[in-house]
């Protein structure tokens, strides 16, 4: 008589632990699926998922796994405190695949408890489309430099007045314009796709898409994907700091390197909250300078973020960033 009272109180802790797990994960995760809609063959289409760290406490992801081979993935920071968040970007590259296809990562994170999430990826390759190369990547690039890439779009379907109406970008830093290169012996109407990166492009990872606008029914939109790393011409390092768990009232002072290819001066240090300030080195132009960061840990507890800017005197370059994290503890 006493036996079902005890398992059922047994298998009501046995699924606490997973209630709970899968309550944050919901909490962090804004989305956890994405369908790209209609894609050229041979592009590579970029999503990027975020994680929010609203817990309370801290993140750890320790590993992840595609689920088909056509699958890439790039993790940001894989410590995530509380307060803070950081990226997953997938790619899937659809160079050998016609039609519906799904795809993704199971992302291993082991704390604040161990859980499995996965984030889901699907698109229908068009066989009747293809895009040579399958994105436009400016790959590591000077700021200034208004680089160009340009890529073949071919359309073989059975619209033979197939065209592009229109084109749009998700910002204001790429140009992108189409021109028609004729029509093959075997009707296939081919152009090029030229994508020019703006001098206004910010420092730092680059992400952007281009939507080509078509006549066609049954797919009026095909994206084109969009990346580049543009170098800034002052670099500092490490560009994110964890200052740890900090007691308030407790002053911590790390040293950071600031760096160029040219002398510079320091100008300007600057942050955005009242705790954290800076000293430079004397002044003197120098490809290399090192910079104190003060912090002073403020009387509430909790996490606790700021952002650190070093400006320089090289013409139209934007202040370093310095990104800093902190835990205050009673």
């Amino acid at each position: 008589m006493r036996r079902v009272p005890i398992l059922v109180a047994a298998c009501a802790l046995m699924a606490t632990p997973s209630v709970v797990a899968q309550s944050w994960v919901d909490s962090v995760f804004p989305e956890r699926a994405f369908d790209f809609g209609n894609v050229a063959r041979g592009s590579k289409v970029h999503h990027t998922f975020r994680l929010v760290n609203r817990t309370g406490s801290e993140i750890h992801i320790a590993d992840w796994r595609t689920k088909c081979g056509c699958t890439e993935v790039k993790v940001g920071a894989r410590v995530i405190p509380d307060g803070t968040q950081t990226s997953i970007e997938a790619v899937i590259d659809t160079t050998k695949f016609v039609g519906y296809k799904a795809s993704g990562l199971t992302l291993i994170i082991d704390q604040p408890n161990f859980v499995e999430v996965d984030l889901n990826l699907s698109c229908f390759i068009r066989g009747d489309i293809t895009l040579i190369p399958g994105q436009v990547d400016f790959g590591t690039v000077q700021r200034t430099a208004a680089p160009k890439v340009s890529l073949q779009l071919t359309y073989a379907g059975g619209m033979p007045n197939w065209q592009v109406t229109g084109m749009k970008t998700q910002s204001s830093h790429v140009k992108a314009e189409l021109k028609p290169l004729g029509t093959t012996v075997d009707g296939q109407q081919q152009f090029t796709l030229t994508a020019t990166l703006a001098p206004t492009v910010t420092n730092g990872y680059f992400k952007d898409e281009i939507t080509l606008e078509t006549n066609d029914p049954s797919g009026p939109t095909i994206p084109v994907s969009i990346t580049a790393n543009v170098q800034t011409a002052v670099v500092v390092s490490p560009s994110i700091i964890n200052l740890g768990r900090v007691k308030p009232g407790t002053t911590v002072t790390k040293k950071v390197v600031v760096r160029s290819a040219q002398p510079f001066n320091v100008t300007t240090l600057k942050a955005n909250k009242d705790e954290l300030s800076g000293k430079a080195d004397p002044q003197g132009a120098r490809p290399l300078h090192t910079v104190d960061i003060i912090f002073k840990a403020p009387n509430q507890t909790g996490p606790y973020n700021a952002v650190f800017e070093i400006a320089t005197d090289l013409k139209d370059e934007p202040p370093a960033t310095l990104r800093t994290f902190a835990t205050i503890t009673p």
